[in-house]
């Protein structure tokens, strides 16, 4: 089940992380264009550019925990056994289901409050609860992520840089 709905959520962050990117670009593109050979900068081309970096942070956030790329203090594992490296991954995973977890409530707070307040982004005016919504949605990504990375610990299957379970299909 974990590892069916990790195939749905590599699908969803490899689209989100495209789509922003390529709108990145194309307004980054669009703006020297017009600045340079129209002498006529865009009003909104910062501000799309900065909430499309925002997102793809998060969503990076949770593509790295599929990479197995976070940062990590690997001196511990260095100098212990098999047995205790193996319970030092444990203990990493269940730390990282609690940074999820705590990263998705407070996230849905801000957005919750957000919205409440109907905050508009100055440029576009647009509502920024929708950007601030990217923070629970990479949580519970990640959230899923640490699951499944504590389900390949239980199969007692050896987690490399980017095991063939966490592969996009």
């Amino acid at each position: 089940m974990i590892k069916a709905i990790n195939k749905v959520v590599d699908w969803l962050e490899n689209v989100a992380m495209t789509i922003a990117m390529l709108i990145a670009t194309i307004v980054a593109i669009i703006q020297v264009i017009a600045r340079y050979v129209f002498h006529n900068s865009l009003s909104w081309s910062e501000e799309t550019i900065l909430y499309t970096l925002i997102i793809m942070s998060f969503v990076a956030a949770s593509m790295g925990v599929r990479h197995a790329a976070h940062i990590s203090v690997e001196v511990l594992t260095a100098f212990s056994g098999p047995r205790l490296t193996r319970l030092l991954q444990l203990v990493a995973y269940i730390l990282g289901l609690i940074f999820a977890l705590t990263l998705l409530y407070y996230g849905w707070q801000v957005f919750v409050n957000t919205k409440k307040m109907r905050q508009l982004s100055p440029a576009m005016q647009i509502p920024v609860a929708y950007i601030y919504l990217s923070i629970p949605i990479s949580a519970g990504f990640m959230f899923l992520r640490y699951l499944l990375m504590i389900q390949l610990w239980a199969e007692r299957k050896q987690i490399t840089d980017q095991p063939s379970e966490l592969r996009a299909a």
